[in-house]
């Protein structure tokens, strides 16, 4: 009895574990729809052996595990109509605006000051509410003192909900975020979804 128990649910244990298999597949596919205005972009033929370069590259690239989908937060930079290039800056205030839907944690680390270049001053951070600086940002200010940040500061966001949404890390005056304002001299982070 017991034996046409097990020939009769092995074959449903297989059809499940298949269901989940095709399943997973098809969870990992990508699926896009092409209109008249976005047509499909062809990919960039991919560099031969000889092309490659031989030395690894500065900032390696770590894959997520099959059972951890880790979200890439989109990051696009709101230019100012007052900003200017990069080389062409000054130390400044911080103002920063949350305009994503997630409560946020933005760490600063400062660079080297004084006679000791060899450590980073103590770590900072701010929390945000969802939304909260969303139209002009709020300025950024240490317990003690106020805050200047200077190039090669580096300021990193994070999401404190669970999600894993990371903005940064961000090298002040090396790129693109945050960007100088000239007329207020600020430093302006802008968080988006």
């Amino acid at each position: 009895m017991a034996r046409d128990v097990k020939l009769r649910l092995y074959p449903v244990v297989v059809t499940v574990l298949g269901a989940l298999v095709v399943a997973l597949l098809l969870s990992r596919l990508e699926i896009r729809v092409w209109t008249e205005s976005n047509p499909p972009q062809t990919p960039a033929p991919e560099p031969t052996v000889s092309e490659r370069p031989l030395a690894p590259s500065p900032s390696p690239t770590l894959s997520p595990s099959p059972s951890a989908v880790i979200p890439t937060p989109a990051i696009t930079p709101s230019p100012l109509p007052t900003t200017t290039p990069a080389g062409n800056v000054g130390d400044g205030n911080l103002r920063v605006s949350n305009q994503s839907e997630h409560p946020v944690r933005v760490a600063l680390l400062a660079q080297p000051t004084g006679a000791d270049q060899t450590s980073y001053a103590q770590p900072v951070h701010w929390d945000f509410a969802p939304g909260e600086g969303k139209t002009k940002g709020l300025i950024l200010s240490l317990p003690t003192s106020k805050l200047q940040l200077q190039e090669g500061d580096v300021l990193v966001a994070f999401a404190q909900d669970g999600s894993r949404r990371y903005w940064g890390p961000y090298v002040v005056g090396k790129t693109p975020v945050p960007t100088w304002n000239a007329e207020t001299k600020e430093w302006l982070l802008i968080l988006q979804p």
